[in-house]
């Protein structure tokens, strides 16, 4: 009892030690000027805000305001280029520019003195440095100094500072290292970089005294040396997708799933309960697909049919019947009016999705018809047969207008870009193949799976890839570079399919081992397993959010 009383009274003078610590800290800072502290609040003001900074290393300063004009498009206000190279004139050109810009790893009082010259709003230093800080502090320059340990910590805010680097953060211990040194400095704001990505993005986000994060992960070197504004565009906004919270919109979703016990189902991701069943195939469910609009759910089955359901409340509202043989993927047409089905037949059809009756058949192949897919803007089809190459047919005329090769063996998936102008598809060969649809150009090869690929999707935006194998395994990709980002490992048998939500912010994979899962797309966490199927689970698919919807299909083994 008596080690208890000393235990908590030990505890409670530490807790009254820190904040003590914290107050004689506050009490002998040296005072900045006035002007620091308006220059420091208008720069935090725009930390709040954005979360996220991206931080350049600029080689050719012609492409400084490409770059800025890019990344604040994109969502990234505020911009940190590391002063070395081109930094000078890179800061002259994007300070002219809509961003909010700084400079850093500055190591000297006399680039301090250049940077902000050339336009700097702010200052980042590696460490502590006393040169570098007391510059800035003299004429009236936000600066965030490097820290790693509280020593150093408690010398920044005794010179009056409130907002320091956690430097390099994952070397020196990550979020959790970061949330036990600044917990006995309350009045403090952190800025972590170094090691930071989108796999632990949202664990220092999530930490309440981190105002933001920086890092260069969310621009390739080869990205910001093409000068490609769309591209740098798009992916500061992914990036900002992440920061903000698209996970949480993504469990808020729906998911079908398709599975051979002649089911298809409805889930809440949020509960992980099962919302409908629909019931009425005669043999297996081999994919699921939503409408457009969310209120259409289409199955494919080996009874040869396709049928169509209400959504609101499970009835089926048309049979599709005309092909011989199973029916392995159903698509919509960007507008909804139309279903494009493959089948074993050797044929692809084209349905009237509110009578059900058949409109068109493509039937010039040799061989089955894996998979099959409308492009964004509905002019474009897709088709994979069980060869090795794909063909593009105009969706109007049904006439041949590219084949696209490289695989080695059959195609099990293909699915066109948000924009339409690359097609992606998986093979038995083991890969993954990111291809220019109008030149037949092969632009990125992806392998690393230890069997087969069942699928590939691209996410939402067409910057990262996903894939399904035979190893029971999923993995990220970026869709620029072809480096491998996430694992997603817990099945417990091999993967038929993969795809993004529609935000971007989750991912679904279907098992032979009768589930199907939800992740976080972002740092691979489950969010959700959905189990309730009889037998093996062969698709899934995300239910639209009404402003932005998946364009993926999938192919029959």
């Amino acid at each position: 009892m008596e080690r208890s009383k000393v235990a908590l009274a030990a505890a409670v003078g530490a807790v009254a030690g820190a904040a003590g610590a914290a107050a004689v800290l506050r009490a002998k800072r040296t005072a900045p000027s006035q002007a620091f502290r308006e220059a420091e609040a208008k720069l935090l003001e725009q930390l709040r805000a954005v979360q996220v900074v991206p931080v350049l290393s600029i080689e050719d300063a012609a492409k400084a305001a490409v770059l800025a004009d890019s990344l604040v498009d994109g969502g990234f206000s505020v911009i940190e280029v590391v002063f070395r190279g081109a930094a000078a004139q890179s800061l002259k050109t994007m300070a002219k520019t809509g961003a909010f810009v700084g400079a850093g790893t500055v190591l000297t009082a006399q680039q301090a003195a250049e940077a902000v010259r050339a336009g700097a709003k702010f200052i980042v230093t590696l460490g502590l440095n006393p040169e570098v800080v007391d510059w800035c502090l003299d004429h009236g320059i936000p600066v965030i100094p490097g820290v790693a340990s509280p020593t150093e910590v408690e010398q920044a805010s005794r010179k009056g500072l409130t907002t320091l680097k956690f430097f390099p953060a994952e070397a020196n211990g990550g979020p959790a290292a970061l949330k036990a040194i600044a917990a006995p400095y309350p009045h403090l704001h952190f800025y972590p970089t170094g090691g930071i990505t989108e796999k632990n993005l949202q664990a220092y986000l999530q930490i309440k005294q981190v105002i933001a994060v920086g890092g260069s992960w969310m621009l390739p070197r080869d990205a910001v040396a093409s000068g490609n504004m769309e591209l740098l565009k798009t992916l500061a906004h992914s990036t900002l997708q992440v920061a903000r919270g698209g996970v949480g919109l993504a469990m808020g979703a729906k998911v079908a799933t398709a599975s051979i016990d002649q089911s298809a189902r409805l889930w809440s991701i949020s509960s992980g309960e099962c919302l409908m069943t629909f019931t009425g195939h005669t043999d297996q469910v081999m994919c699921v697909a939503f409408s457009p609009d969310g209120q259409l759910l289409a199955t494919a089955s080996t009874d040869k049919t396709a049928k169509l359901w209400l959504c609101s409340n499970g009835q089926c509202a048309a049979t599709c019947v005309g092909h011989s043989g199973p029916v392995y993927t159903a698509f919509f047409s960007p507008d909804g009016c139309n279903l494009l089905t493959a089948s074993h037949d050797r044929t692809a059809k084209i349905w009237d999705t509110t009578s059900g009756a058949c409109e068109r058949t493509l039937g010039k192949f040799d061989r089955t018809v894996h998979s099959a897919a409308y492009s964004p803007d509905g002019k474009m089809i897709a088709t994979a047969t069980d060869d090795s190459e794909v063909i593009i047919w105009d969706s109007a005329s049904l006439q041949e207008v590219r084949r696209i090769t490289g695989h080695e063996k059959k195609v099990f998936s293909v699915q066109f870009s948000h924009d339409g102008g690359l097609l992606l598809t998986a093979s038995m060969d083991g890969s993954a193949r990111i291809t220019e649809v109008q030149t037949g150009k092969e632009r990125l090869v992806i392998s690393g799976h230890g069997d087969w690929l069942r699928c590939a999707a691209f996410s939402p935006d067409s910057l990262k890839v996903v894939t399904a194998s035979g190893d029971g395994k999923a993995k990220t990709w970026s869709a620029f570079t072809g480096q491998p980002l996430l694992t997603l490992s817990g099945h417990q048998d091999w993967l038929r399919m993969a795809a993004f939500s529609a935000d971007g912010g989750a991912i679904v994979t279907a098992s032979k081992d009768g589930t199907a899962m939800v992740w976080r797309a972002d740092n691979g966490e489950r969010m959700r397993k959905l189990d309730g199927h009889k037998a093996w689970v062969r698709w899934a698919a995300f239910a639209p959010d009404h402003q932005r919807r998946l364009s993926v299909e999938f192919a029959e083994l």
